[in-house]
């Protein structure tokens, strides 16, 4: 049976929520995953290519939104020789503005985001590389532990997550319909 997350990660469940936003209805239900960096992430699988932390020109190939790094943080690329798999941002200690959630959140270790891996690469450990490669240079940089927000209804990110040790320690929610809002932290 197809899981229900495939019913709105997808063009079809972003075009309604994009035209729910428009007419000033949003919700949002989202995980904070956290880990702690005192013993290493390990790959689960050899992965047969590189990850770095690179200049963002160097993963323009995939559109990567890099006008939304802020000042410190970094991109975490993996490549197979001139191709680009895929790629995060990572920060430590930075506080970064949480659009689904209208709200600013501070993260006093490392904040990993914005992973993607291109299509045509997934299923390969390019992920799973990316976040235990960001792991080791935030806890070189001096973070304690990591940090990522993902949406709910993001099965694949959560199961990435808790693989490699993140636990899902807060459920964050914001719901608005036109000027009212609404929003709660729940610790799990």
């Amino acid at each position: 049976m197809t899981g229900a997350w495939r019913l709105t990660r997808n063009r079809y469940g972003r075009a309604v929520y994009d035209a729910l936003a428009r007419a000033g209805v949003t919700a949002t239900w989202m995980h904070e995953y956290t880990r702690p960096l005192d013993s290493p992430v390990e790959r689960t699988a050899p992965t047969g290519f590189t990850v770095v932390v690179c200049a963002p020109d160097r993963v323009a190939s995939l559109d990567p939104p890099v006008g939304d790094l802020r000042d410190g943080e970094v991109v975490v690329g993996a490549f197979d020789g001139d191709a680009t798999l895929g790629y995060l941002f990572c920060s430590v200690g930075a506080s970064h503005d949480i659009a689904p959630l209208d709200r600013t959140l501070s993260f006093d270790g490392a904040y990993l985001r914005r992973v993607f891996v291109d299509p045509a690469h997934r299923n390969r450990g390019v992920a799973t590389a990316l976040v235990a490669h960001a792991c080791r240079h935030a806890a070189d940089s001096g973070a304690a532990d990591a940090s990522a927000l993902v949406a709910l209804d993001n099965r694949p990110s959560r199961a990435l997550f808790e693989g490699l040790g993140f636990t899902a320690r807060r459920a964050r929610r914001y719901a608005a319909v036109g000027p009212l809002s609404w929003r709660s932290v729940r610790s799990l």
